[in-house]
């Protein structure tokens, strides 16, 4: 780590400590097998060194979600949870809601928002803390 405010190990994935325990992975083009690969790698790396207990994985980025796509989502959420580490996914446009549904892929379990502003209220929230305006 070389900031407060970012991981920097992982050079291929983008992640950043938004607060102590919240760790956010934004994720911006296609995601192809070895690419899910490598930032499920990063990620873990990152929740190990950090000790992150909420990863807010935001998809917004992301032009298309097919079965592949959702697929290498899930296993990033259920390997973040076998780390001790909450995955919330954020991003989901109303087009990629569409695209799973009619797709009948089910993220289970899986905590879900539109925005990333959201996820981090579930993050806090999940942590047992609140910003307050003073």
């Amino acid at each position: 780590m070389t900031d407060e405010t970012t991981y920097d190990d992982a050079p291929a994935t983008p992640i950043a400590i938004l607060w102590d325990g919240i760790l956010s992975v934004p994720l911006v083009g296609v995601i192809d097998s070895k690419r899910g690969q490598d930032i499920m790698d990063d990620m873990l790396r990152a929740i190990k060194q950090t000790g992150a207990k909420v990863v807010l994985l935001d998809i917004m980025g992301v032009p298309a979600v097919d079965s592949a796509v959702a697929s290498h989502i899930i296993k990033m959420t259920k390997a973040t949870r076998l780390m001790g580490c909450t995955c919330v996914v954020s991003g989901i446009s109303p087009a990629i809601a569409q695209t799973m549904v009619h797709l009948g892929i089910e993220l289970g379990d899986v905590v879900t928002v539109s925005k990333l502003r959201d996820g981090f209220k579930v993050a806090l929230d999940h942590l047992g803390l609140s910003v307050v305006k003073i």
